[in-house]
């Protein structure tokens, strides 16, 4: 993903996917691979509004809850 980011290619790992799933759905059943991360990459939309928007970074104090 960083060596993408120098691209200028934009990333996102997607997380809660079904591993034997995709193996079904790639074609991987009866190989040596399998499915362990999905990250899609692509370019952004030049019209895309929000991606000049200010982003919103929030203290960890009020993320994180201590106990």
């Amino acid at each position: 993903m960083t060596a993408a980011a120098l691209l200028e290619i934009d990333t996102c790992p997607i997380e809660g996917f079904d591993p034997a799933a995709y193996d079904r759905l790639l074609g991987l059943e009866g190989t040596p691979y399998r499915s362990l991360v999905i990250c899609a990459a692509g370019y952004r939309a030049a019209d895309d509004k929000y991606a000049q928007l200010a982003k919103v970074r929030y203290p960890a104090e009020q993320l994180i809850e201590r106990r």
